[in-house]
């Protein structure tokens, strides 16, 4: 097999991860910069096809290419190196707002045998896998030691409520996954390392719920356009017209002291 020059591979994804940095907005396939990138991807195609499928998908995940994302998907999957592929393209599909199918991926990815428990259990979480990660984690502490000095309490309240309500993490995808289409009509994507941030709310004369805000580097009259669209669809594609018993999601103004927030 062709080893494939690092700075080839590195030049691409440092050039993807340059691109969301400057903005959360969904960029233009036949923008000049996309181009760019897409002809450097076509370079590393010749020596690593899988590699180049991975960036190809990313690029069409930030562009809002939904079927372009999962044609890459699908092209990078016949290729040996599944847990990589599927770890990147867990990425991919939460920077399109597709948290249903990266939620998919993600139970497959938090087998702590498949080594990336540590990596992506704080992402898992922040997309609505509570009981997931949860679930996992005995086995997950087991295999890596150093989890075990990890403060979980905040996950484990989570739990709590989730179970006072009887609440899933598919209840929880079916919200996020609503959101992620309201994000795509806006060509938006979540801002920060997390998609959304998680609280445990407890009113004063009512049962605790939780609180997911999905952060977003916009104004705050688009924040409130989308949140309307998002109440709107709620009561016209959710059976009971509600959200589940137990959860309240929203799109919200980012701030930088909460990007780095955990479940």
């Amino acid at each position: 097999m062709i080893k494939v020059p690092q700075t080839l591979a590195g030049e691409t994804a440092e050039a993807l991860n340059a691109l969301i940095a400057e903005s959360d907005r969904f960029r233009d396939w036949n923008a000049a910069e996309i181009q760019s990138l897409v002809r450097a991807t076509e370079k590393l195609q010749k020596v690593d096809a899988r590699q180049a499928f991975i960036r190809f998908g990313a690029i069409a995940a930030i562009c809002g290419n939904v079927d372009g994302l999962f044609e890459y998907f699908k092209k990078a999957l016949l290729l040996p190196g599944e847990l990589e592929t599927k770890h990147e393209f867990f990425v991919s599909l939460a920077n399109a707002g597709l948290y249903g199918k990266a939620q998919e991926i993600g139970s497959w990815l938090l087998d702590p045998r498949r080594g990336f428990f540590p990596k992506i259990w704080q992402r898992a979480a922040s997309m609505g896998q509570i009981l997931a990660v949860w679930n996992r984690l005995p086995d997950a502490k087991k295999t890596y030691p150093d989890l075990s000095d990890v403060d979980f309490s905040n996950l484990d309240r989570a739990v709590a409520v989730m179970k006072q309500h009887q609440l899933s993490d598919q209840h929880i995808v079916s919200i996020f996954d609503l959101m992620g289409e309201i994000q795509r009509a806006h060509k938006i994507m979540f801002s920060g390392a997390l998609i959304s941030i998680l609280r445990v709310m407890r009113p004063p004369e009512d049962p605790p719920y939780l609180y997911f805000a999905i952060p977003l580097d916009a104004n705050v009259s688009e924040i409130h356009a989308m949140n309307r669209e998002l109440a709107r669809v709620v009561v016209a594609k959710l059976p009971e017209g509600a959200f589940p018993h137990g959860m309240v999601a929203s799109f919200a103004k980012a701030h930088p002291v909460e990007l780095l927030a955990a479940a």
